[in-house]
């Protein structure tokens, strides 16, 4: 495992990570783990192996006719075996003498395809016919075993977990088997009118005996408009129409996840250790295929003979049926079921352009820009209907679902919480004791000014997880057509993060380092983040309170630089080409963040150097 951010942030400056003979120390400021603990301590063996091949053969058949079978078997071993001494965190302190884990499994899968084919141009009209015939099946045995508290010692560590005396084992097969069968029509006329229908019938074993498989229809139309005789715009070289219409779907979910499964619970009688078993999950019959039916509607233009192409999509989305784990009521006896339900629009923007910007014998300069939104809203959730209060307003209706933050009519990625617009001040100590807080303690608005914070009367909804805009730019330059450089960058505007820490608990606060941020003080008033103290007083508001800051970016992604070697100068070594390249991944971005990156928050994010020669003899 890679060394605790966690623990690491917790650790003094006047800790010491080893002790005076080089070994580990547990507890490097006497107080805290060491973060480095389960990265020097664990003893792992981690091995993947895989074997896979693609077996093919094409057929001539008369009337113009080719007939295409490939075979794609697969097969894959792997052992996870690992062991944490009892001087680690792992095996000493969540575990007592040491502790040791085995993994090990294997699979095995194969695909066949039936492909047949047809094209035939007869006159103005033009014909692609296929014709699909799919099979697969997937399976996969899996065991684990662990054990804790090794005797007389732990020398032997994962390779004999006998020695331990807490043993637990565990094992897990599973079978999935699916076909298709599919059939497309591409028609053109006159090569400026195009249509393209096609229909496909999936099967999945996963799915409720009444519903294994479903129907997917698709439909699209496009239309060259430059190709038409009064057609006289010059400098717009290129005019397309697209339009489309379609459903597929979603079958990601467990191989059992309609079926009755069973678990097993030991109890011990006094003499003896007795196993039961138990109804672990409900059956559903009728769990269908999840379906999105998609519209789009497109334009691809071309201007000043292509040195401008631009590509302009709209779409709108409906994803019914949603494969999703409904939560029961605790005296059922069971916590969820995986159901369809619900209903989720989607809809949105995407738009390209390619541009020449400067082309010479000796120069050329191109570029790509890439803008994309999107819209969700959810559309039908549960079905329940009822009376609820939210926003401080009684309402009826289809009901939210709190537990997830889930609301008919909003995004799924809504925040709902509270508004927090600052920090209480000194001189606010009678306003900010009304809510039972201090100053230094958090300020969120209180939606009906009746002085308590409560969720369902003051949370809002105060923005979005999702990126609301999203663009990229690439920049390609080639000097002397060997020297090329590429800069990408690309943003992600317009969503907020969680900064959890932020919520901290601060009673160890006398024992522990933290995240260095400019926390309020009577030196340092800020408005962004509340006092380093313990109590905290998180608790006055109902509900709980989640801290919110903005993390859109801008990131120059990538920068490469090659050199492609001229033919004189390979064909001297005996190569036929040679290049050289260079680039930087990460290279620098730019945000309001205060987190270690804005896409991984507060992890780390590498900036990546690489350096390499490519080479054809």
């Amino acid at each position: 495992y890679p060394a605790s951010l966690g623990l690491m942030s917790r650790q003094s400056p006047y800790g010491s990570m080893w002790n005076e003979d080089g070994t580990l120390r547990n507890r490097p400021n006497d107080y805290s783990i060491n973060p480095l603990g389960n990265y020097y301590g664990q003893n792992r063996l981690y091995k993947i192996n895989t074997l896979f091949s693609n077996l093919f053969a094409t057929v001539k058949l008369p009337f113009g006719f080719r007939y295409n079978l490939s075979f794609q078997p697969s097969f894959g071993f792997s052992k996870d075996y690992s062991f944490w001494s009892s001087s680690t965190t792992t095996g000493g302190d969540s575990h007592v003498g040491g502790y040791g884990t085995r993994s090990d499994a294997s699979s095995y899968a194969w695909l066949l395809d039936n492909l047949l084919t047809w094209n035939k141009e007869i006159g103005i009209h033009s014909f692609d016919v296929t014709l699909l015939a799919n099979a697969e099946v997937s399976k996969s045995w899996s065991s684990y075993q662990e054990n804790s508290n090794f005797k007389p010692n732990e020398n032997l560590m994962y390779h004999a977990l006998q020695f331990g005396s807490r043993p637990g084992l565990s094992n897990y097969d599973d079978y999935r088997s699916g076909n298709a069968l599919m059939a497309r029509l591409n028609y053109t006329l006159l090569d400026k009118y195009l249509l393209t229908a096609s229909v496909r019938r999936d099967g999945y074993s996963a799915f409720g005996q009444e519903n294994p498989q479903a129907t997917f229809p698709a439909f699209a139309f496009a239309w060259k408009i430059s190709e038409e005789s009064v057609y006289k715009t010059p400098w717009m070289n290129q005019l397309k129409l697209r339009l489309s219409w379609g459903e597929n779907g979603n079958r990601d979910i467990g191989a059992y996840a309609a079926l009755a499964q069973l678990g097993s619970v030991t109890a011990y009688d006094g003499s003896s250790i007795m196993t039961g078993v138990y109804n672990a999950t409900l059956s559903n019959y009728g769990l269908r295929w999840e379906r999105t039916q998609s519209k789009n509607i497109g334009l691809d233009i071309g201007l000043f003979q292509n040195r401008v192409n631009l590509t302009m999509d709209v779409y709108d989305v409906i994803t019914t049926d949603m494969l999703l784990n409904r939560k029961l009521p605790i005296i059922t006896g069971f916590s969820s079921i995986t159901s369809n339900l619900g209903k989720l629009g989607n809809r949105g923007l995407e738009f390209s352009i390619n541009t020449i910007n400067l082309q010479t014998k000796t120069f050329e300069w191109r570029s790509n820009l890439a803008f994309s939104m999107n819209r969700n809203k959810i559309k039908e959730l549960w079905g329940d209907i009822g009376d609820y209060k939210l926003l401080g307003e009684s309402r009826s209706g289809e009901l939210p679902d709190f537990s997830n933050k889930w609301f008919p009519g909003q995004a799924v990625d809504v925040v709902w919480d509270y508004d927090v617009v600052g920090v209480w001040q000194l001189g606010e100590e009678p306003d900010a004791a009304v809510y039972g807080l201090v100053p230094g303690n958090y300020k969120a608005a209180d939606v009906n000014k009746d002085g308590k914070y409560l969720q369902l009367d003051d949370k809002k909804f105060i923005g979005h997880t999702a990126p609301r805009y999203r663009l990229g730019l690439r920049n390609e330059f080639t000097v002397f057509k060997n020297l090329s450089a590429t800069v990408f960058i690309r943003a992600d505007l317009g969503h907020i993060r969680s900064m959890d820490f932020l919520n901290d608990n601060y009673s160890e606060q006398g024992n522990v380092n933290t995240w260095s941020f400019p926390y309020w003080s009577i030196e340092n008033p800020t408005n962004d983040y509340a006092r380093y103290a313990f109590p905290d007083n998180l608790g006055q508001y109902g509900g709980g309170l989640i801290l919110y800051r903005p993390t859109g970016f801008v990131r120059v992604q990538d920068v490469t630089l090659s050199y492609n070697f001229p033919t004189n100068i390979t064909q001297r070594v005996k190569l036929n080409s040679l290049r050289v390249f260079g680039s930087v991944r990460n290279f620098l971005t730019f945000t309001d963040w205060q987190g270690f990156d804005p896409e991984s928050g507060m992890s780390p994010m590498p900036r990546v150097f690489t350096a390499g020669v490519n080479l054809t003899l």
